[in-house]
């Protein structure tokens, strides 16, 4: 599971205190099965046709196939929303069409929340962000770098996922060279995000690594969690070609995709998310910082609002390899800063981005909505 569905995770929770809920998935999986601890089995639906946009869902080859699921969708959606009696529709990703013109047609409430960036949908984001309040009572951004994406608009939101301080009793297991290695390091790095080069940038990071280590002469090692987003093996090719270029085959750990990564948060001294295009609000990010680590990230996206510059991180030019190496640097320099910046990430999420505080705002939303019911 990954940000999107961990986020549903805690928003069933929260809604669930106060409200009937069901939810609608394109599939049985870790998320349904997470689900079934909070909610009823009959209360999960399953609509392995559920309609989800890509890119190539407006090329000529697949527009009647979209426009016949995109239907289907609103037909099935509408009489799920008549067979339970809903009163308001929470659309849960932003490249979920059908439930916002199901829900109108309904006469029900909606929410739509947005945790993607549209950026590289220019010509087709005016005509999709117009479809997306018209047809919402409220727009819900995770962050206030993703909110103006709709320049302004009176139905949208700021409400950041909020997430608690962690308690981290699970052991975890690493090969006996990767322990000694880590000894010997004057730096850990840590990254979790899955592997897709310029998207999730993990070449920019290597690269750093490489040049920072040709810089200095120090052993900075780098530990990465996840594997290649599938379609995109392919990229591993580049990854170990620039390892090689810059003779890194001992210090870059890839751990591939761990169910609880968590744990293995502790072997970093620094947590890097380098992604080349904007991220609208890294989960990972808010990870690290609740577990007391100093955080660095491209000055994009939502990471501007996670990450104070010189408190408790430092935000590097977007794709920009050689200002990667020197934000590293300033914490290779000087390593008594890693406990005060990671203090600080720890009371950076106790003020701005709890989990208590994140209900109060859900709730508070819901409430509101409610009366006009």
């Amino acid at each position: 599971m990954y940000g999107a569905s961990r986020s549903l995770i805690k928003l069933v929770r929260i809604l669930n205190e106060q409200y009937t809920v069901y939810v609608l998935l394109p599939e049985a999986g870790s998320l349904s099965a997470e689900l079934t601890a909070i909610l009823p089995a009959d209360r999960i639906i399953l609509n392995e046709d559920l309609y989800i946009f890509t890119r190539k869902s407006f090329k000529l080859t697949y527009l009647l196939s979209t426009l016949i699921r995109f239907t289907n969708n609103l037909i099935f959606i509408r009489k799920i929303i008549l067979k339970y009696g809903i009163h308001i529709i929470h659309t849960n990703s932003g490249v979920v069409p059908a439930p916002a013109l199901a829900a109108k047609i309904s006469g029900r409430k909606h929410i739509w929340h947005i945790r993607e960036w549209f950026g590289d949908f220019k010509r087709f984001w005016p005509f999709y962000s117009a479809f997306i309040t018209r047809f919402s009572d409220n727009v819900v951004c995770v962050s206030k770098t993703m909110a103006d994406q709709f320049h302004g608009h009176k139905k949208v939101l700021p409400i950041y996922n909020g997430f608690e301080i962690p308690q981290i009793n699970t052991e975890i297991s690493i090969s006996e060279e990767l322990q000694q290695g880590l000894n010997q390091a004057d730096l850990v790095l840590g990254c979790t995000s899955r592997i897709r080069l310029i998207r999730k940038g993990q070449e920019y990071l290597i690269e750093a690594i490489g040049l920072l280590a040709q810089k200095t002469g120090k052993n900075i090692q780098a530990i990465l969690i996840g594997d290649y987003v599938p379609g995109y093996e392919w990229q591993k090719e580049n990854i170990t070609s620039l390892i090689k270029k810059y003779q890194l085959e001992d210090r870059i750990h890839f751990l591939g995709h761990l169910t609880n990564p968590l744990p293995y948060y502790k072997l970093f001294d620094v947590f890097v998310l380098p992604s080349g295009e904007p991220e609208p609000f890294g989960g990972v990010i808010m990870e690290a910082m609740s577990l007391g680590l100093p955080v660095i990230g491209s000055n994009a996206g939502g990471t501007t609002e996670q990450i104070a510059t010189e408190q408790n991180g430092y935000l590097f030019e977007n794709k920009n390899p050689e200002d990667l190496a020197n934000k590293i640097e300033l914490f290779l320099n000087d390593p008594s800063s890693l406990n005060l910046f990671g203090n600080c990430s720890r009371e950076r999420i106790e003020k701005y981005f709890s989990l208590e505080l994140h209900r109060k705002n859900i709730l508070e939303l819901y409430k509101e909505l409610s009366k006009a019911i």
